[in-house]
């Protein structure tokens, strides 16, 4: 299991934010209550609270978000919001193909976090620091199909709907299982497991 920095150190990109707000932007009552959830504090011309892509929010006003998301929407309501990070979020700059945009996920999920002020993945080095667990990228040799395994900070569901929205944006029929035995953090593994085909 992964040993993750206590929240009060670590912050989320805008960036990332602003994907949350987008996928449930239908719902003008939860958007609401997502904002003030978060406590942002940033306003448009006409005085709502909007996000800032450029700033960096506290993960632990963050992360009951998602929490909100999966009361009032189900499991759907956090794949869809999994699903539109990739269209937001930072990413590294080499991903072509659904090999490099499935191992850049791990990549990508530091780049959109800092602890104690400080990016979690540095391009230029190539350093990377630890706190908020990993999204692993393995490909299986031979076949058209990859395993991805996570101990990350996100739910399960919100996982589903990144990973298969990264997969599908080059391999539009890929599909994703949970599996290979079912094993997943909602019924107290350290990791989940997803297969990825196309």
């Amino acid at each position: 299991m992964a040993d993750f920095a206590p929240f009060s150190r670590l912050s989320v990109s805008g960036s990332s934010t602003i994907t949350i707000i987008d996928a449930v932007k239908g719902f003008s009552v939860l958007v609401d209550e997502l904002m003030k959830t978060m406590n942002i504090q940033t306003r448009n011309a006409e005085g709502k609270p909007v996000v800032d892509a450029k700033a960096w929010y506290p993960l632990d006003a963050y992360m009951p978000v998602y929490k909100k998301i999966e009361t009032l929407l189900g499991g759907r309501g956090l794949e869809k919001v999994g699903a539109m990070i990739p269209q937001f979020a930072n990413f590294p700059s080499n991903i072509r193909d659904i090999h490099s945009a499935l191992a850049g996920i791990n990549v990508a999920y530091h780049m959109n976090h800092s602890i104690d002020g400080k990016v979690m993945f540095n391009p230029a080095t190539g350093e990377m620091l630890e706190g908020i667990g990993h999204v692993i990228y393995q490909p299986v040799e031979g076949k058209n199909e990859a395993v991805v395994v996570c101990d990350d900070l996100y739910p399960c569901r919100f996982n589903v709907g990144l990973i298969r929205g990264m997969a599908q944006r080059f391999q539009p029929k890929a599909t994703l299982t949970h599996g290979p035995h079912q094993d997943c953090r909602l019924k107290g593994a350290a990791t989940c497991t997803y297969a990825i085909n196309w």
